[in-house]
């Protein structure tokens, strides 16, 4: 039996094909074009007027930016066999 404070967490099956088209489409299906742009946007962040994002704000987002760019490189690494 569950304890009341846990949270049980179901995944579903999700449909990434609009996201595969879009890098087919736009970055030639290259994952490593489309890690450069996430660099140049986590770059770009640190140079929004404050009264845009609190600081915390900027750094979380940041922070969801890196680690969608690190999956994205290990799935390249992965798909090249690196």
């Amino acid at each position: 039996m569950e304890d009341k404070n846990q949270t049980k967490i179901e995944l579903e099956v999700i449909d990434l094909s609009p996201f595969l088209d879009y890098l087919d489409e736009y970055h030639e299906g290259n994952l490593l074009f489309l890690t450069n742009w996430f660099d140049r946007a986590i770059y770009m962040f640190h140079y929004l007027p404050e009264d845009v994002f609190t600081p915390f704000e900027r750094q979380n987002t940041c922070h969801i930016l890196m680690q969608l760019k690190e999956t994205l490189t290990e799935v390249y690494c992965k798909q090249n066999g690196y």
